[in-house]
């Protein structure tokens, strides 16, 4: 099979957006990209002070805490120490790197604008061993360049328009039902929320990763548009920026994914029966009696349910993650605290007004409906390969490989028909969503075809199945653990831990 450098394949413009994935290495080369050798990553960024000093891989390794964090990028050293705490996207997805090589997560998360103009502050020098990117990585960097060249970080002004317009239009509808005297009229208004919930919930989504910028240098302001999301949606846009960075930079990984820390009431693998140290949160997820008797090893029956009342969860992290300023997250401001306690009290006026006996009912549908959007979260991943968090004493892949392998094994795509787009949010797409984060949403489906291609080609094992297959999946790997939890004993795993 040919390389993908020194040419990308591309779909024809006559080619059908149902092309099989077997079909897509005959899609006509119509853009070069940077010869075989060349890295689309190589070009250095250009010091604004003097950084003559040369490190070994080895020696930015031991710069690895939060008082003293170096990172690589395009082999050079970057010495974050004193800002990290300052970084927007929260400190833990920093800290996660600190002593190894960051090129892709930085390229993942920043435009080159940014890139070019905000990392050299920090540069200090170079390192002279640093391995050479493999083919699969140089393909995938070669594709997202492609991207780049395409526009395809950047969408149409009047995709978000219409996206907004109909988003808002559903929530006048819900306002609208909710003041007439019948109570189905109300219980169809408490969907209409739900569905508000969900749709809102895209649109701020594609906001914080930046995918949502008309032009190479806009500048989101994901504060301000968070706390407008916040005061909608109920959910602190602060709190979700500081968790859904280190998921997307280190996905399933076992202790420091928060998207996946669901103790006591879910443990997707054994290994998290053994009360695990979480790096993200800091301290001890305890295997205790409620995870044990409780939930864990019925998991599987509990799923469902608990999706249902997972939004009042996300309203106690919210609080939580407000009033802890000493977490080491950032990015809280009295602009966020602000937008959630109006989001408090807007709603519980707008329940106040209904029917004494119709406020729970109407409270927990639309809350039901709403915790569509955690199905969809989790389908994404809970049914894939958990990873161990790289220790001193590994020397092997980090985090499950590189940036591209780890998100393509810890991604499940959901396949449907282009008339249920809006339905899933771009989330069906969650394995290009992984790879190239700041993609603009009215391009995943016409991407998609590439990263299955490419996939195929390194074979890595790209997955896309049907709403309902993902769903059957999800509850098959919690009912595994489940089984696993039943037969499990603290001193069966203190004497696989025991040393000598």
């Amino acid at each position: 099979m040919p390389p993908c450098t020194p040419e990308i394949y591309v779909p024809d413009e006559t080619s059908p957006r149902g092309v099989a994935v077997e079909d897509c290495f005959a899609f006509s080369a119509v853009a070069k990209t940077p010869a075989l050798g060349r890295d689309p990553v190589a070009a250095k960024l250009s010091p604004q002070r003097k950084a003559s000093q040369i490190y070994t891989v080895a020696e930015v390794a031991s710069h690895n805490t939060k008082g003293d964090a170096w990172i690589i990028y395009k082999n050079q050293v970057l010495d974050v120490s004193k800002w990290i705490s300052s970084h927007p996207g929260g400190e833990q997805t920093i800290l996660r790197f600190a002593g190894m090589d960051a090129t892709d997560e930085l390229r993942a998360f920043h435009g080159d604008w940014v890139l070019e103009t905000k990392l050299p502050h920090f540069v200090i020098g170079t390192v002279n061993d640093a391995p050479e990117a493999t083919e699969l990585v140089r393909d995938f960097r070669a594709l997202g360049e492609h991207f780049e060249k395409l526009g395809y970080f950047r969408v149409s002004r009047w995709f978000y328009v219409k996206k907004v317009s109909a988003v808002f239009g559903i929530l006048f509808c819900a306002l609208a039902l909710l003041n007439m005297e019948s109570y189905r009229a109300r219980m169809a208004s408490a969907v209409l929320f739900g569905v508000f919930w969900q749709q809102f919930a895209f649109v701020g989504h594609d906001c914080g990763h930046m995918s949502a910028r008309t032009h190479a240098r806009d500048n989101i302001d994901v504060p301000k548009l968070g706390a407008l999301v916040t005061f909608f949606n109920g959910i602190s846009v602060a709190w979700w920026n500081a968790t859904h960075n280190v998921h997307h930079a280190v996905p399933n990984t076992i202790d420091c994914d928060p998207d996946i820390a669901h103790l006591p009431v879910f443990a997707l693998h054994k290994n998290m029966f053994g009360s695990l140290f979480n790096k993200y949160h800091g301290r001890v997820m305890e295997f205790n009696w409620p995870a044990r008797y409780i939930f864990v090893p019925y998991q599987h029956f509990w799923y469902y349910p608990i999706m249902c009342l997972a939004r009042f969860n996300l309203y106690i992290q919210s609080v939580l993650f407000l009033l802890n300023s000493n977490d080491g997250h950032g990015g809280r401001t009295r602009l966020d605290v602000a937008a959630f306690t109006g989001f408090i009290a807007w709603w519980t006026y707008l329940v106040s007004t209904i029917p004494s006996g119709e406020r729970v009912p109407f409270l927990m549908l639309s809350h039901a409906v709403a915790g569509l959007l955690n199905v969809q979260i989790t389908l994404s991943h809970f049914s894939r390969p958990i990873f161990d968090s790289p220790t001193k004493e590994d020397s092997g892949p980090k985090y499950g490989g590189d940036f591209y392998t780890r998100n393509v094994k810890s991604s499940l795509d959901v396949a449907c028909p282009t008339y249920l787009d809006w339905f899933h949010g771009g989330l069906q797409f969650q394995t290009l969503h992984h790879l190239y984060p700041r993609l603009g949403r009215e391009h995943l489906r016409k991407t998609e075809p590439l990263i299955a291609s490419l996939c195929k080609k390194h074979s890595l094992p790209y997955s896309r199945k049907s709403f309902i297959e993902c769903n059957k999946e999800v509850y098959q790997t919690l009912k595994d653990a489940a089984l696993h939890s039943q037969s499990w004993s603290p001193l069966i795993y203190e004497s696989m831990c025991a040393q000598g």
